[in-house]
């Protein structure tokens, strides 16, 4: 594997992070994001624009291709690099934006190919990128994107306002998972205003389109190449991204080439993406990917194991972790008894001990207990709701058992005294599994419950609980409780929308869960851009679960990406105006800015 030096780069890099260094503090992986703690200082108009400055910015020139043949400062740095990366839940069959929900695993892959018109940073918050702004009106019901000039695919053909809309079109007549989100975002049209500008036109108001614009409804990709080649584009999608498919197989290591007329370029640097080849392998054991990175059979390794992340610390491997706002749960089955008494709900929580969940799993102290759906760290997280969680008190959940187990008219149909019979699936992920299996003797220790625990797979276990919202109307999942993990970098808006959205048309709702009062919340957070109002609504909601507990947290989890200690820009990455950014979001890795250096 070819391996060059780039010191002065590294230099530029090692300079700037110290300076960030003073002026924001450094935590054990780098420089620390912060925030406000008034909220009141947040944004409070609900017509923001975006605008970057361009000064330090150029359009890739077409020479740049020449410039590796002349030994010039600007000569590509190249080399490979292998990322190791978590086996999807469903099996990847093709690459199009528009039928694949690709989990993180597979955006580390599709990312790289297909850029998106806004990015997520590792605070929350958005920022433009094949976008130069993105302004909405004041009531949030006409957004204005600008594109940036000059963007072409990397088969040559241009970046216009038309080829967005025609992407959008192709949203709503092929994608069953884009028109879904494309519903949820709550887009009514996409209207060209000239080459470069586009207004999104909305049914109702949506203060996180940014966040939309994002994710895949963002995704930017040749309309003329998918139509052209609907087999090929399969296999080999036609986007504006740092690389282009070189090699895949269903099964298969991923291999992208270097895209040579990548529009991103910065005066005075090399251009990107500095790596020539990327190739991305599924490992399934966390574990393994740590191992194959320090032996060096492998460049970078992807996890969200707290277990693994540690073990790579304790190597001295390069860390680049973040606690997401993403929580693993056992949701319980609502409209399914006995889980449908929420006097059963409420016990199951009472009777668990989720630090001994995490000491079964993780070992004591590995794993930071969950009160909501939000990571402390976040800017949703709220001390009220986190008051307001039940902690352990078997003795209450002994007593609601009791008046269940005791009820003639007990929604299951068993003889008055019966013992209550829960079956609880998990996949077979290591941690979760093992949370569950603590789960069940802690339920079965008040006398009252007697649990059968089913391990499936993850695809699996994901046809059981949703997959069948399309194939089987009126199906409300086939489990009684199931592990899951929840949230993600989406705005809660997003997020709520679909996960707590009527039965019927709302595929992520596991729990079956939906009534007035969460609609009513999940509406404000879509109708205003107040911060403080939106975070007070997530609030009500996490209040509301407390109410309602159609679930149980486990833990919160970490995404980490690892590489070895002459991984260079793995930490840091830059947007169009200049600003670097540190911290990659949800395990998924900017690799254009990435690069292996011998020194």
């Amino acid at each position: 594997m070819a391996r060059k030096i780039l010191s002065r780069i590294h230099s530029a890099v090692c300079v700037l992070l110290s300076a960030l260094t003073l002026l924001s503090g450094c935590g054990p992986d780098g420089p620390q994001v912060t925030r406000d703690p008034n909220p009141s200082l947040l944004e409070t108009s609900p017509t923001t624009t975006f605008e970057l400055e361009q000064s330090d910015v150029q359009i890739n020139p077409e020479a740049d291709e020449d410039d590796a043949d002349h030994g010039s400062a600007l000569t590509r740095p190249g080399g490979s690099a292998t990322v190791l990366v978590a086996s999807d839940p469903m099996p990847i069959t093709g690459w199009t934006p528009w039928d694949h929900f690709c989990t993180w695993s597979c955006r580390n892959v599709l990312d790289q190919v297909l850029e998106t018109l806004t990015v997520i940073l590792p605070d929350g918050s958005t920022a433009p990128w094949l976008a130069e702004r993105v302004d909405p009106n004041p009531t949030m019901l006409n957004w204005t994107v600008t594109l940036r000039k000059g963007l072409e695919f990397s088969d040559g053909r241009p970046v216009t306002a038309q080829v967005i809309k025609n992407g959008y079109e192709e949203f709503l007549k092929t994608g069953e998972v884009t028109r879904g989100l494309l519903r949820d975002a709550r887009i009514n049209a996409v209207k060209v205003l000239d080459d470069y500008r586009l207004m999104i036109d909305l049914a109702e108001p949506n203060p996180a389109l940014e966040v939309v614009l994002a994710g895949p409804v963002g995704r930017v990709f040749s309309v003329e190449a998918a139509i052209a080649d609907p087999a090929g584009f399969l296999r080999n999608p036609v986007g504006t991204g740092p690389f282009i498919m070189q090699s895949w197989n269903i099964g298969e290591p991923v291999k992208l080439k270097a895209n040579r007329n990548y529009w991103r370029s910065r005066s005075g640097e090399p251009p990107m993406p500095y790596l020539d080849e990327l190739v991305f392998r599924d490992i399934a054991d966390e574990q393994e990917r740590i191992e194959m990175v320090q032996s060096r059979e492998a460049d970078f390794a992807q996890s969200r194991s707290t277990l693994a992340i540690s073990r790579a610390r304790s190597l001295e491997l390069t860390v680049i972790s973040r606690n997401e706002d993403n929580v693993g749960v056992v949701l319980f089955n609502t409209v399914r008894s006995p889980m449908d008494d929420v006097r059963i709900r409420q016990a199951l929580q009472l009777a668990a001990n989720q630090e001994a969940l995490i000491d079964s799993s993780l070992g004591a102290g590995a794993g930071q207990a969950a009160t909501q759906w939000f990571a402390p760290e976040s800017r949703w997280w709220s001390g009220l709701a986190a008051d307001a969680w039940p902690g352990t008190d078997v003795t209450l959940a002994k007593q609601l058992l009791a008046s269940y187990v005791n009820d003639a008219k007990r929604s299951d149909n068993r003889s008055p005294g019966s013992k209550i019979s829960i079956e609880l699936q998990c996949t077979d992920d290591i941690h979760l599994s093992s949370m569950t299996r603590e789960l069940k003797r802690q339920w079965e220790a008040t006398g009252l419950v007697e649990v059968e625990l089913d391990t499936v797979t993850r695809s699996g276990l994901i046809q059981r609980v949703l997959g069948s919202v399309t194939d089987r109307p009126g199906f409300s999942g086939d489990f009684d409780a199931t592990c899951w993990r929840v949230g993600g970098e989406s705005d809660p808006a997003m997020m709520f929308a679909s996960i707590f959205g009527p039965v019927r048309t709302s595929p992520l709702n596991v729990s079956n869960l939906h009534n007035e009062s969460i609609t009513a919340f999940v509406d404000l957070l879509h109708s205003s851009s107040v911060e403080t109002v939106r975070q007070a609504a997530v609030e009500q909601l996490m209040l509301a679960l407390v109410e309602h507990m159609p679930m149980i947290y486990l833990s919160h989890s970490q995404s980490a990406l690892i590489g070895h200690s002459d991984t260079k820009g793995l930490g840091s990455w830059t947007l169009p105006s200049g600003e670097v950014i540190y911290g990659q979001v949800a395990g998924v890795g900017r690799w254009s800015e990435v690069w292996i250096s011998d020194d």
